[in-house]
């Protein structure tokens, strides 16, 4: 399974898991979800901590999570950006995705750490599980 499979299947509500991995596979619906990402991300609550507004920009950002376990990398899923479904340098990433403003998911770890970003001016949320 790729980053996105992994995240959904550990992050998204149960309900939702099916629309979410088929939508995001189709080129023609994949546009669908990642506008979804804009206003809600229908988390399981229980693996998702918001940022202080203090820490919730690019370099604060990074070093929480790689503190927490995240490599130089990460994939991302966002709105509006040519570098939605890329792997990317972890602080490019986060860099863009908070310049932009528009919903987006850094996924760290498959399944395991992940940064949610709403549309502005929502905060961040970082998602994680422990090792299965």
């Amino acid at each position: 399974m790729g980053h996105e499979e992994e995240f959904v299947k550990a992050f998204i509500t149960s309900e939702k898991r099916a629309r979410w991995v088929q939508f995001l596979s189709s080129p023609k619906r994949r546009r669908e979800i990642l506008a979804r990402l804009n206003h809600h991300l229908p988390f399981l609550p229980e693996f998702g901590t918001e940022i202080p507004g203090h820490q919730d920009f690019p370099a604060e950002l990074e070093k929480l999570l790689r503190a927490k376990g995240a490599g130089p990398t990460c994939h991302v899923l966002v709105d509006g950006l040519k570098i939605d479904g890329l792997e990317l340098a972890l602080s490019k990433a986060l860099h863009e995705i908070c310049m932009h403003g528009s919903g987006a998911v850094l996924s760290c770890i498959p399944g395991r750490l992940a940064y949610y970003r709403p549309e502005s001016p929502g905060r961040g949320i970082i998602l994680e599980r422990p090792p299965r």
